[in-house]
């Protein structure tokens, strides 16, 4: 695989990694609070859809890490917008995890508002629609022991959740500010959108249940789509081969066309 490299100069919000040379669509990545973009290295999608990744790669991560993480998350989503919308010249789908799922669906509507083109699907896994109120205590506040072992917690199966304890403390400032971002996010009602939502959750996931992500289809005029894993909150991380067949078989049944701005 080719290494990660910028779609255009100068940017560190959005990273590239391969595929076709000239894209008939595109599939944008938002990683789970505390990752960063490298948590899509690999994932491609099949010839057919002359497709291409990008990974979205916010600050406080990898090779930003020297910049403040956001805090809040309607603060972070215009200026990924801004990033972004200058780079949607063909067709695309948002696709993100966790706090991805969240930061997707408003920056579908930050991109609405601005009258830019929109995904032609918007895939979330693994977060309770938008506006559900949380029913698991914060995590962003609480004390290192019971910091680690929600995190172990939340990992469940997956081998993403065993972090060596000294890298663990080294990131804690920045998954606690993910954390806070999602925590503090209230949601604003709008109307739905109008492009179809695919939701991925895993039934013993110990943060987000099944009905909560059904909950989702309340968000758009389109089709909602809910696939289900085993595998713990982090269920993407080791089932993601199955997740983007279930990605490619949902784009190419709905073929995309060329964005032609706001709904």
């Amino acid at each position: 695989m080719k290494g990660w490299s910028d779609p255009a100069p100068n940017t560190r919000w959005i990273r590239r990694s391969g595929g076709h040379s000239q894209p008939a669509l595109r599939l944008i990545c938002l990683p789970n609070a505390g990752a960063g973009a490298s948590m899509f290295n690999g994932w491609s999608l099949p010839d057919p859809l002359r497709a291409e990744i990008w990974a979205v790669q916010p600050p406080g991560r990898e090779n930003r890490r020297q910049e403040p993480a956001f805090r809040r998350l309607d603060q972070l989503v215009p200026q990924l917008a801004e990033q972004l919308v200058p780079a949607l010249d063909v067709p695309y789908a948002l696709l993100g995890h966790s706090m991805g799922a969240l930061l997707a669906f408003e920056l579908c509507r930050e991109l609405r508002h601005r009258r830019a083109p929109l995904p032609v699907r918007l895939f979330v896994s693994a977060h309770r629609a938008p506006d559900l109120p949380p029913w698991r205590p914060a995590a962003s506040t609480l004390p290192p022991p019971q910091f680690r072992a929600r995190l172990a917690e939340m990992a469940g199966p997956s081998s993403v959740g065993r972090i060596d304890p000294e890298l663990l403390d080294f990131l804690a400032p920045m998954i606690r500010a993910d954390f806070e971002l999602c925590e503090t996010y209230r949601y604003r009602p709008q109307e739905p959108l109008t492009m179809p939502i695919t939701c991925f959750t895993a039934v013993d996931d110990p943060e987000v249940r099944v009905d909560e992500m059904l909950g989702w289809q309340r968000h758009t005029t389109g089709t909602c789509q809910v696939y289900p894993f085993t595998g713990g909150h982090l269920f993407l991380r080791d089932h993601a081969a199955d997740v983007l067949g279930c990605v490619a078989a949902d784009l190419a049944a709905e073929p995309a066309e060329v964005p032609g701005g706001a709904e």
